[in-house]
C-alpha cells in the first residue's frame, strides 16, 4: 500500500462507488472492514460464533444414557464417565450427558451455572447442503423463503438510535458473515493488529489525516464521519500489548485472536454490540478422530481449540461477563451412525451453547427422543428444538429489544427459561 493516499484517486472512486465501497478498494486486504453505523443501543455485547462444516453434536456433547449411541458408533464413540479404565471418557455433566474430554476446559462453566448446552437443536426444514443450511441459519429463516437479510442485522436496524456508537458490530474473517448483512455497509476485519499498517504508526496517521482533509466540507458527511470514527476507535487499541486479565491464554491462530481482540474492543468500551467470530473445518467426513490422546484426526484438535478459547474469553472478560453474551451454533450435525471411512456424513439436529452470567437450569437442554432407529429422522439426529427460540431469547432477555417480529418475522416465540431477565 502506498504510504500517502491520493486525494484524486479517492474523489474519482467515491464519486462513482460511495464512501465506503472506495475506501475498500483501495485498502489492502489485511485493513480493517468494520460493519459501520452511525447508531446503536445499549444491551448485552452478543457474540456470535459459528462453527463451520457441521459439528458432531452427538461427540462434543455426549448422549452416553443412550446405548444406541455406541451401537451406531463403534469405534468412534466416546466412553461413559464410569469406565474408569479409560482415561479419555466422558466427563460428567449430568446422568445421560457427558462432556467431550478435550473439551473439559468448559466444565467448570456448565456446573457453575455460566454455560448451556442446547441439544437436538436446528431449524424444521434445515438442507443437507452446507452453503444452504449456513445461509438458511444466518438469515434466521426457516427455508429458502424469507429476508435476505441476516437476522443480527436485522436486530441492529431494529434497535438503533441516535446515540449508538460507530462502531456496533464487527465480523471476523475474510468476508462478513451473513447474519450481520442488512442495512448497514459492511464488511469483516481481519485484524486490529494490522490495522496498524504492520506497526508503521506513521504511515497509519497518514492515512487517517488523508482520509480526514478528503472529506471535510464534502456532501459526504455522516458516511465519511462515521467511517473516520470507526477508524479513530480501532486505531487506539493496542492487541500486540494487550495482557488478558485472571491469566487467561487464547491460542495463537484466527480462532483465537478474533477472541482476544473482540476482549480487547469490549474493554475498551468502543460501544461494541455484536461481534461474529467463525471457527471452520468440522466437515468430518473421514478420519474425524475421538479424542487427542488417540493421535488421530482433526475433530479432536478444533473441539479443544474451540473450548479452551472459549473459556480464555469467559476468564478474560470475568468482571464484565454479565454483559456479555455468547451463542454457540453450526449449521447441522453429523449423522448417528459412523461411515466406513472413519468419520460421520451430514446430518440435522445439532447442538447449541449460551454462555452468560445469567443462565439458569440444567447444564443440557434437551427434549431427547433417542437414537433408536424408531426416532431417528432417516438416519439424523432429530430436531427437537427450533433455534430461533434460543436466538430469540437472547435477544428479549439480554437486549433492549421487545419484539422478536422484528428480528423473526415468520416465527412465534416460545419461551425456554435458559436465561433469566
Amino acid at each position: 500500500m502506498k504510504n500517502r493516499v491520493s486525494r484524486r484517486e479517492l474523489l474519482k472512486l467515491s464519486a462513482t462507488m460511495g464512501t465506503a465501497m472506495a475506501l475498500r478498494s483501495l485498502w489492502a486486504s489485511w485493513l480493517p472492514r468494520l460493519a459501520f453505523a452511525s447508531d446503536g443501543v445499549q444491551g448485552d455485547v452478543i457474540v456470535c460464533i459459528f462453527l463451520r462444516g457441521g459439528a458432531d453434536a452427538l461427540n462434543m456433547v455426549v448422549p452416553f444414557g443412550d446405548d444406541d449411541y455406541y451401537a451406531a458408533r463403534p469405534t468412534l464413540s466416546i466412553s461413559r464417565p464410569d469406565d474408569r479404565g479409560n482415561p479419555e471418557r466422558a466427563i460428567e455433566l449430568d446422568d445421560f450427558f457427558g462432556l467431550n474430554p478435550d473439551m473439559r476446559a468448559l466444565h467448570e462453566l456448565f456446573t457453575g451455572n455460566r454455560l448451556r448446552a442446547i441439544h437436538a437443536v436446528g431449524a424444521p426444514s434445515v438442507s443437507r447442503s452446507h452453503f444452504e443450511a449456513m445461509d438458511l441459519l444466518e438469515r434466521g429463516t426457516d427455508g429458502e423463503s424469507g429476508a435476505s437479510s441476516g437476522w443480527l442485522g436485522r436486530y441492529l436496524a431494529s434497535t438503533a438510535s441516535a446515540q449508538d456508537s460507530p462502531l456496533r458490530a464487527i465480523g471476523w474473517g475474510d468476508q462478513l458473515q451473513t447474519s450481520l448483512q442488512g442495512y448497514i455497509s459492511a464488511n469483516a476485519m481481519q485484524s486490529i493488529t494490522d490495522f496498524h499498517l504492520r506497526g508503521n504508526r506513521q504511515q497509519a496517521d497518514q492515512l487517517m489525516a488523508s482520509l480526514d482533509a478528503l472529506y471535510q466540507d464534502t456532501a459526504l458527511g455522516s458516511a465519511a464521519d462515521a467511517t473516520l470514527d470507526v477508524l479513530n476507535i480501532v486505531s487506539q487499541i493496542d492487541v500486540d500489548q494487550y495482557q488478558p486479565a485472571n491469566d487467561a491464554t487464547y491460542t495463537e491462530t484466527e480462532f483465537g485472536r478474533a477472541l482476544k481482540q473482540t476482549a480487547a474492543l469490549i474493554k475498551a468500551d468502543a460501544g461494541l454490540e455484536v461481534a461474529c467470530v467463525d471457527l471452520g473445518n468440522f466437515d468430518t467426513h473421514v478420519t474425524q478422530g475421538v479424542t487427542i490422546h488417540q493421535g488421530v484426526g482433526i475433530f479432536p484438535g478444533l473441539v479443544k481449540e474451540f473450548a479452551d478459547n472459549l473459556r480464555a474469553f469467559h476468564d478474560d472478560l470475568m468482571d464484565r461477563m454479565d454483559k456479555v453474551t455468547v451463542v454457540v451454533m453450526s449449521e447441522f450435525g453429523r449423522r448417528v451412525q459412523e461411515n466406513g471411512a472413519g468419520g460421520t456424513d451430514h446430518g440435522h439436529g445439532g447442538v447449541m451453547y449460551v454462555m452468560s452470567d445469567h443462565v439458569q437450569g440444567a447444564p443440557v437442554v434437551a427434549d431427547w427422543q433417542g437414537l433408536n432407529s424408531n426416532f431417528l429422522d432417516n438416519g439424523d439426529l432429530q430436531i427437537t428444538l427450533d433455534y430461533r427460540s434460543i436466538l430469540s431469547e437472547i435477544l428479549l432477555k439480554r437486549t433492549p429489544l421487545d419484539s422478536i417480529k422484528m428480528v423473526f418475522p415468520d416465527y412465534t416465540y416460545q419461551g425456554q427459561d435458559i436465561l433469566k431477565i
